[in-house]
């Protein structure tokens, strides 16, 4: 999965300014002139992700590089992930933000990994998904390794689609039907409509007031099973994607997956991954 070039470099510039501005004082008895090689390692197993943008970086500062791996690739401890070879100053000005960026990217790929994992095993067709919860500044980066991973990235930005929560219901008085009658006499036909609810026999309102989406917000896993059973019941299943979100983590996905809504959405794997890959750049 790529992305436009030109706005990835303009992103690692922005990371480069921040990082060293002028100048690396730490480096400043190095020969200008030094050129090195080296390579950066796995020291964990995982998943890889982020060597896109790693390749963008190093050509920035005019380092080869060799990649001997491919984004979203398997990796295990020991693994060489890419070997550089140019200006010493220029590596080690790259060295902390391109470790710094793939080691987040690839304990995000990872992460998701697990869930697509768990979901497999399951047997259901159910999609796991990353929510607008990200790092500001590394929203693009996080959405890419998340797809890397198996998952869905969601929406990238408030424009993306219309996602109706509690705090747009709060202006209607909890009205479900007149909020999305407004909306939808508001919004271009292109964009889809999603509502959250939280409370079961909301489920019958939304389906029938035109939502595409509707997001069941912590619910529990049995709360989940009686709003899809009463959506069955009445003919609007077929009609509504179902998305679960809210509280759900790797211990706890398999109780979801039993009514097998749509989509399972989680803010753990942007914001807390919990399969962190370790990495490591080494001067020959």
């Amino acid at each position: 999965m790529s992305y436009n070039k030109i706005l990835i470099e303009r992103k690692l510039r922005e990371f480069l300014e921040e990082d060293s501005n002028y100048t690396d004082v730490s480096s400043s008895t190095i020969p200008i002139e030094a050129i090195s090689s080296a390579k950066i390692i796995s020291k964990s197993n995982g998943y890889i992700s982020g060597l896109e943008e790693l390749k963008i970086l190093f050509d920035l500062l005019n380092v080869q590089i060799n990649l001997k791996k491919n984004d979203g690739d398997p990796i295990k401890n020991g693994d060489i992930i890419a070997e550089l070879t140019g200006n010493t100053r220029n590596i080690l000005i790259g060295e902390r933000i391109g470790l710094n960026l793939i080691t987040h990217m690839s304990a995000i790929t990872s992460t998701t990994r697990k869930y697509v994992s768990i979901i497999h095993d399951s047997n259901k067709r159910v999609k796991i998904a990353c929510t607008r919860k990200t790092t500001p500044g590394l929203r693009i980066f996080e959405k890419k390794a998340t797809v890397l991973g198996g998952g869905d990235p969601h929406r990238f930005s408030l424009d993306d689609m219309i996602l109706l929560k509690d705090t747009h219901l709060k202006f209607y008085d909890g009205k479900i039907s007149l909020l999305l009658s407004d909306i939808k006499k508001s919004a271009s036909f292109s964009k889809k409509i999603e509502i959250e609810i939280e409370k079961v026999d909301d489920v019958l309102i939304a389906a029938r007031g035109g939502a595409d989406i509707i997001m069941l917000d912590n619910f529990t896993a049995e709360m989940v099973d009686k709003a899809i059973k009463l959506l069955n019941k009445h003919n609007l299943r077929e009609h509504v994607l179902i998305e679960v979100s809210g509280n759900i983590n790797q211990k706890n996905i398999a109780d979801y997956l039993i009514s097998e809504p749509d989509i399972i959405s989680t803010s753990e794997i942007t914001q807390r991954p919990s399969e962190f890959v370790d990495l490591s750049l080494r001067f020959n």
